[in-house]
């Protein structure tokens, strides 16, 4: 990784997005860049004309540059700074992260101008995104992998989220485990059909899950030792995980399902996000590549 950018607001003068940024990129020897998108909101019910809304837009551009300048002031090591204005804040961080070309962002949930954008952007990321909710190193890092994977793109993820947590394990000298999710005999009951089959197809079931996974660890150099199933849903299995490791660092993947998709289907990194007390790396199929 070459390139980290921290997304802030102006509602904080103490972003753990940035200082998080700060100690990866020392530890990674990256460039740092700020992005601070100033979210352009006007009265409800009215509609500036194109001139007044440029002559709005700048303005709030002056004050955000100005704010920003004053953030990084006592900041040692240099980094790069970029303040726009815009009423599109989920498109304004995309352009950036593109733009800049940014290998990992950095932001809270609280940098958003509200919850519709951050579900928005949890669903478009542009790249691998750390979300901070302090600015703690990696004590221990917890890796989600999935034990179905529901199709391709899910295959992937595995090998994209053990990729990173084996070499991020290694650049922080810390310890790593391994949780995944078991299907609750709620979910198993409606493919058997018969109630007294659920104890005994659970318990295959788990043999051969176990097995599988067995196979993806070795694929990746890793003993068993570092596994944990546990049965239930993906955020309170890892919750139930992190405790158990003290990890204070977890990593998944998401393949960002939209619309319709997101609606019947879910989306797994939402739950986890809201739930996981953690910092979190959200990582997508297309995101491997040597640190």
């Amino acid at each position: 990784m070459e390139h980290l950018l921290a997304i802030i607001d102006q509602r904080h003068t103490d972003s753990p997005a940035f200082r998080s940024a700060v100690l990866w990129s020392q530890a990674l020897g990256a460039r740092l860049s700020v992005f601070l998108p100033a979210d352009l909101n006007t009265p409800e019910g009215l509609a500036l004309g194109p001139g007044l809304l440029a002559s709005v837009e700048h303005t709030a551009e002056l004050d955000a540059e100005r704010w920003l300048e004053d953030f990084l002031a006592r900041e040692p090591m240099p980094v790069d700074r970029h303040a726009v204005a815009s009423q599109h804040w989920v498109q304004a961080v995309c352009h950036e992260v593109e733009r800049l070309g940014a290998d990992m962002i950095f932001i809270s949930r609280e940098s958003a101008p509200n919850p519709s954008a951050w579900k928005k952007l949890l669903r478009q990321l542009p790249a691998p995104t750390c979300i901070v909710r302090d600015a703690l190193p990696p004590k221990s890092i917890l890796a989600a992998v999935s034990a179905i994977p529901e199709d391709a793109a899910h295959h992937v993820l595995n090998d994209v989220v053990l990729n990173y947590a084996i070499r991020l394990r290694d650049l922080w000298q810390v310890e790593l485990k391994v949780a995944s999710a078991l299907p609750t005999p709620m979910e198993i009951a409606p493919m058997v059909g018969e109630t007294y089959a659920v104890s005994y197809l659970q318990e295959e079931m788990e043999t051969s899950l176990r097995d599988v996974l067995k196979q993806l660890l070795e694929k990746h150099g890793l003993k068993e030792d570092v596994l944990c199933l546990r049965m239930g849903v993906a955020e309170a299995v890892l919750a139930q995980e992190i405790e158990a490791a003290h990890a204070n660092w977890v990593i998944m993947g998401t393949v960002g399902r939209r619309a319709l998709m997101a609606f019947f289907s879910g989306n797994s990194a939402e739950q986890v996000e809201r739930h996981v007390p953690a910092n979190l790396l959200l990582l997508r199929p297309q995101d491997f590549s040597e640190l």
